[in-house]
């Protein structure tokens, strides 16, 4: 009955699903030193990456939703449905730069959220095309700078990341009941390490094995079996949150 009473009000134009608008803002707050299984510890003086549409999903069979969803936002915009165990009845379309560093507390834009229990968001990953070319975040998907710090030694490096196409972060952590009176701002998050699985971002990276020994900066760029461990890492759900600030 519940079910039936949903479509049915689905169908109705006039009948709007209660939603609200929340700012996002790029969170820096969990980008801090952490270790790798190597035992290397990282501390960045860079984070960016390209991003495009985020969209905020809920758990369970919220078709009824869904189908609202439709009526209040074209689905060019966003398209709402059954993804990554659960479904899509929020969005921020768009494309971001993600600056944890020196665009930390950015607003991104007002994310548009169907009221309801959130459990997950997904991020879309892309090529920066459209930045000046000596921007080394250019036609690239991401651009870490820092250094590696191990037994006294420190290792400074660069790490330039291309992702294909269509490549995405599904189900980053996002747990919040949103309703009609939500104003806080939601953070996006990332970090080097999750403390849960251990996992950490720049896991089987061996920097020594890496060093010039010439003074210069380690560089890890496409065609690197460094940037094939990064990049994969970059794509895991356990290094980002959204969480209201």
């Amino acid at each position: 009955m519940f079910i039936a009473t949903c479509l049915s009000a689905a169908c109705a134009p006039s009948q709007e699903a209660a939603r609200v608008e929340l700012p996002v803002v790029v969170d820096g707050s969990r980008l801090v030193d952490a270790p790798t299984d190597l035992g290397w510890t990282i501390h960045l003086d860079s984070a960016r990456i390209a991003a495009g549409d985020l969209e905020f999903t809920i758990q369970g069979e919220m078709h009824a939703l869904a189908r609202l969803w439709d009526l209040l936002v074209p689905s060019a915009v966003a398209h709402p449905g059954h993804y990554a165990g659960g479904d899509v009845t929020g969005a921020l379309p768009g494309s971001f730069v993600l600056d944890w560093i020196a665009g930390d507390g950015v607003e991104l834009g007002r994310a548009e959220l169907l009221v309801g229990d959130y459990h997950g968001c997904n991020i879309a990953l892309r090529r920066a095309d459209e930045l000046q070319a000596e921007d080394p975040l250019a036609g690239h998907t991401a651009h870490f700078a820092g250094t590696a710090s191990k037994g006294g030694l420190n290792v400074a490096f660069t790490a330039v990341l291309d992702l294909d196409v269509g490549a995405a972060v599904i189900g980053a952590p996002f747990d919040l009941a949103i309703d009609e009176g939500s104003n806080e701002p939601l953070g996006v998050q990332l970090r080097l390490r999750d403390d849960t699985s251990g996992a950490a971002l720049f896991d089987g990276v061996d920097f020594a094995a890496l060093d010039p020994g010439d003074g210069t900066a380690v560089t890890i760029g496409p065609g690197d079996p460094a940037h094939n461990l990064v990049r994969r890492a970059l794509q895991s759900h356990v290094f980002y949150t959204v969480a209201p600030l």
